[in-house]
């Protein structure tokens, strides 16, 4: 289970990294967005990347320390 749990996460943060790498070398970063009457700028993309890249990081941090779950009968393989 752990083994998996750190191949999936292990995944999940290579993705994150080839999004991340690819999100800020796209030249429309610069283009601003509205969103209703907010303007969501090149600055504000860069942030949410930022926040993405640091969370997906924590979770692959976090998943070497889930502990296995042990269940009342061993008939679940």
């Amino acid at each position: 289970m752990k083994r998996t749990l750190r191949i999936i996460s292990l995944v999940m943060l290579a993705v994150a990294a080839i999004f991340v790498a690819c999100a800020f070398s796209d030249p429309a970063l610069g283009r601003v967005v509205y969103i209703g009457n907010f303007r969501f700028g090149a600055e504000q993309q860069r942030i949410c990347y930022a926040v993405y890249a640091v969370v997906m990081v924590l979770l692959f941090i976090a998943s070497f320390f889930v502990k296995d779950k042990r269940t009342g009968s061993d008939s679940d393989s």
